[in-house]
């Protein structure tokens, strides 16, 4: 497995896609990165192998497995080395956590700015789709340009009220920027001298904010040391470095980062995991969000700092909640203890508990 070499199938404007090519050049595991041509990635491999979404990875023994969480996690297995997983078990479930919040939290501002103003949707749509396009002529690649444009925005607008969520998730990118800013004054990582799976999540959405115009501009302007941190998150090949020591105390970044979850993305989770059960029906198997709701039906309400959050209901995000819950609970020992006090003094604890019987609910995290 060490000398084979991965097949990466992703998109220029996928943040999931570059996630798992930093995960592959960081762990120096040998890989091509392979931009299927077509719209959407309606490529023949693509369908033949089964896979809906990207990014897509065929293994040297020519499986192929999507889903960047359960991939990292399975990637672990196969290859220790330069591990993503920091050593302490304390530390490495806050690593998880806090990758899960940028998978599932900080996409939803990244994709707003993308799909809002018309300099970003003009700017965004040529630019992942000339990723995908290659060479074409003017008149068709503006034809296609249109016809993605518009899938893109009835995708979000099935996805909740953006008008009503907007203050709310616009709140929460510059706290995100700020976090990595005061981590960076103390620590080049959230764990240490060597980068996490948490800061691989966060490096996946910020790696489109860099460059979307109205999100890159609000990170220029006013996070310059996280602009370049993104930069050199894209291959950390060449880092060398060792995990903190758990007894310290948490960096600032980190603190922060965790009372925005406590904060915003937990009670956001347990309000969806909800409104899953009250309508299993309606929220899909897959990462995929529920296309069902024209109206109320299949949507929740929820109140995050006093700011309103009317989310349509996901199966996908009601089981990342359960594999949370699962996570912690495998914490044990010391370890355990002070994992505890950590997430109760950021009001995290409480909503990773799991309800009696709850555990042999919840889907096994394995790549798709």
């Amino acid at each position: 497995m060490t000398a084979a070499r991965y097949r990466l199938m992703g998109g220029p404007g996928s943040p999931y896609s570059l996630k798992m090519r930093a995960v592959l050049r960081y762990r120096r595991l040998p890989h091509n990165w392979i931009v299927p041509q077509g719209y959407l990635a309606e490529s023949g491999e693509l369908k033949d192998a089964g896979k809906r979404m990207i990014p897509v990875m065929q293994l040297p023994d020519g499986r192929y497995w999507a889903d960047s969480t359960p991939m990292i996690l399975a990637l672990e297995q196969l290859h220790p080395e330069r591990s993503l997983l920091p050593d302490d078990p304390a530390d490495r479930f806050l690593a998880r956590l806090i990758e899960d919040f940028a998978d599932e939290w900080l996409v939803l501002p990244m994709f707003d700015y993308r799909w809002d103003a018309e300099q970003d949707q003009a700017f965004c749509s040529r630019r992942q789709m000339a990723g995908w396009l290659g060479a074409m002529p003017a008149a068709q690649f503006d034809g296609i340009i249109a016809r993605f444009r518009d899938r893109q925005t009835k995708v979000l607008a099935s996805m909740g009220d953006r008008e009503v969520n907007r203050p709310l998730l616009r709140a929460t990118y510059p706290e995100v920027l700020a976090a990595i800013e005061a981590q960076l004054e103390s620590e080049r990582y959230l764990f240490g001298g060597r980068p996490s799976i948490g800061d691989i999540g966060l490096f996946a959405q910020l790696s489109q904010c860099a460059i979307d115009p109205s999100a890159s501009a609000i990170m220029r302007r006013d996070a310059v040391r996280t602009f370049q941190w993104v930069q050199d998150l894209d291959d950390a090949s060449g880092i060398e470095g060792a995990w903190r020591d758990p007894a310290a105390p948490l960096g600032a970044g980190v603190s922060a980062l965790l009372t925005l979850i406590g904060e915003v993305y937990l009670p956001f989770l347990v309000a969806n995991a909800a409104a899953v059960q009250a309508h299993p029906a309606l929220a899909d198997g897959g990462g995929a969000v529920s296309r069902t709701a024209e109206g109320a039906v299949g949507r929740f309400s929820v109140q995050l700092r006093g700011l309103p959050m009317v989310a349509t209901a996901n199966r996908y995000k009601a089981n990342c909640l359960g594999w949370l819950k699962l996570a912690l609970d495998a914490v044990q020992g010391p370890a355990r203890t002070r994992l505890e006090a950590i997430l109760r003094a950021h009001g995290c604890w409480e909503a990773l508990q799991l309800a009696p019987g709850e555990a042999a609910t919840i889907p096994p995290l394995q790549p798709r």
